[in-house]
């Protein structure tokens, strides 16, 4: 287990975690927001054991992705994206299953994450990009007090980053 917070445990993906993953990641809703139309179980395996290679979470310039699990349930309810751009500072995504939107979990996960990075390896930033739609996206962003510094009308996206204090 890498981190938990009150509802949920962050750990490393495995291999039979890729039919779940496979299964949000299909949602319309959810895919909406993400760069891929759709996510094959293939596609999460081959993913997965990428990331089942990646050694340490603070190597500069490496991407990787971390299970997000429901206590209550052990279930996968989604998955946090990093890629490490250098030893002050990380770009985070995060991929939540739709049954789980609304509920807080991405504010609770992407704000202990955040936390944990910054007291685990001393990153000073993080950066965060989102669809200019997705509007739930952006207002996580801007509760745990992000702030706007860049659009892409190239990747319709806008990048959000925050100092780690």
């Amino acid at each position: 287990m890498i981190l938990e917070t009150e509802r949920l445990y962050l750990r490393q993906l495995q291999l039979d975690d890729a039919k779940r993953m496979s299964e949000y990641r299909n949602k319309p809703e959810v895919a909406q927001y993400q760069s891929w139309e759709t996510y094959s179980p293939d596609d999460a395996l081959r993913r997965i054991g990428q990331c089942l290679l990646i050694k340490s979470l603070n190597q500069p310039k490496t991407d990787y992705h971390i299970a997000i699990v429901h206590k209550a349930d052990d279930l996968l309810i989604g998955d946090l994206f990093v890629e490490v751009l250098n030893a002050k500072v990380f770009v985070l995504g995060y991929t939540l299953d739709s049954l789980y939107w609304s509920k807080g979990y991405a504010s609770e996960i992407v704000e202990a994450f955040c936390h944990y990075m910054k007291e685990e390896f001393h990153f000073k930033k993080v950066i965060c990009y989102v669809y200019y739609d997705n509007v739930r996206s952006k207002k996580l962003l801007r509760k745990l007090h992000f702030v706007k510094f860049d659009e892409s009308y190239y990747y319709n996206d806008e990048g959000y980053v925050k100092k780690l204090r």
